[in-house]
């Protein structure tokens, strides 16, 4: 084992452990959390047989019976993904639908059933041999081929995932990086597959899906032990050092001047009832650019953009929970401007450190009526 190799295991068992962490972890959505820690546990384990298979480790007895188990992660990586940002996003529940994406597991499971229960001696021999092909159900020549498109199947749900999430859901734009990593890693092995058919790399030269990996675990690092609170959803504004603003000409009195009209037009015209409302309509509206709103929101208000509109959108939901008895929780919340119950629930939990019909009945009891 060289040098490399004892590098990429270090990474591994890094994986490993926020694999672990995230299975113990109670803050934020439990099932988001150990969706999460299956994906980083799947890396891990793909790291250790890359090691193996390139030490020359794994046909040995000691670990024979890791053959042909890389499949598992493989068809994997996309389904728990994909339903690790469903959940985190839209609080999904798993339903009986979302067994199809295990189908390709199963598919694994069985056709290499024959192979996982031999012994030890009988699965080097079948491998020494080449017979593999006697020992598999439904053996194909394109199995990777199959891999790989499912891989990008799964890309590129996760593009157009981005788009939305990017334009929908502010404080949630890390997870962008977190699936461009994904993406990163299925383009490595595609063209690392691809390069081995037409004879320009030699198959076992697949350093660079391990460098792949290798990112994903950094950056996982990164925000796992300078940034934690991303896995909770803050802004990435506020975490990554070089998506600080650069210099645009907007001088510190111009900005103070923008802020004060920003918070005029906020009290006068009310565009945060608006369930649609954007950054790029709250600019438009004060006629300047998106770059500029933003700068003014982050900077001198301390706020990512949802941030500060939900503050507005709680007080208006506040004010109808004490003033407005004849209307039920639903119209509340679509008249302070939430679109859906699980936006206006966790926002309201988030500036007042309670749930709305608490709120209610502590201020009622407290004959407080503002």
């Amino acid at each position: 084992m060289n040098l490399l190799e004892t590098i990429f295991l270090f990474f591994a068992f890094q994986a490993f452990v926020f694999a672990i962490l995230f299975f113990m972890k109670k803050k934020g959505d439990r099932v988001a959390n150990v969706l999460l820690g299956i994906y980083i546990l799947l890396f891990s384990y793909n790291i250790v047989y890359n090691v193996l298979y390139w030490s020359n480790l794994l046909n040995s007895y000691q670990f024979i019976h890791l053959s042909f188990t890389n499949r598992i992660p493989w068809v994997l990586y996309g389904p728990i993904l994909y339903l690790y940002l469903r959940r985190l996003l839209y609080k999904n529940k798993f339903r009986s639908i979302d067994f199809l994406h295990f189908i390709p597991l199963a598919y694994v499971l069985i056709n290499y059933s024959p192979f996982y229960f031999l012994s030890a001696q009988e699965k080097i021999e079948v491998l020494i041999n080449g017979e593999i092909r006697y020992f598999s159900y439904f053996y194909t020549q394109y199995f990777i081929q199959i891999i790989i498109a499912l891989m990008l199947f799964y890309c590129s749900q996760l593009f157009f995932s981005f788009r939305f999430i990017i334009k929908s859901f502010n404080n949630y734009r890390w997870l962008s990086w977190l699936s461009y990593s994904f993406c990163g890693y299925v383009l490595s092995f595609s063209s690392y597959f691809v390069l081995v058919y037409f004879n320009i790399l030699k198959q076992g030269s697949d350093y660079f899906i391990g460098f792949s990996m290798m990112f994903f675990t950094g950056l996982l690092s990164y925000f796992a032990f300078l940034q934690p609170q991303v896995f909770d959803g803050l802004s990435m504004d506020k975490i990554i050092p070089f998506k600080k603003y650069r210099k645009t000409g907007l001088t510190t009195k111009h900005s103070t001047e923008l802020k004060s009209r920003l918070l005029d037009f906020m009290k006068q015209e009310k565009p945060h009832l608006n369930h649609d409302l954007r950054l790029d309509d709250l600019a438009k509206e004060l006629n300047i650019s998106r770059h500029h709103m933003s700068q003014v929101i982050n900077e001198n208000l301390d706020s990512s953009f949802f941030d500060f509109i939900n503050q507005y959108r709680i007080e208006e939901a506040k004010k109808m929970l004490l003033e407005e008895d004849n209307l039920n929780m639903t119209e509340i919340l679509y008249s302070s401007g939430f679109s859906n119950r699980v936006s206006f629930y966790k926002a309201f939990k988030k500036f007042t450190k309670t749930t709305p019909s608490a709120y209610k009945l502590q201020k009622n009891n407290t004959g407080t009526t503002h």
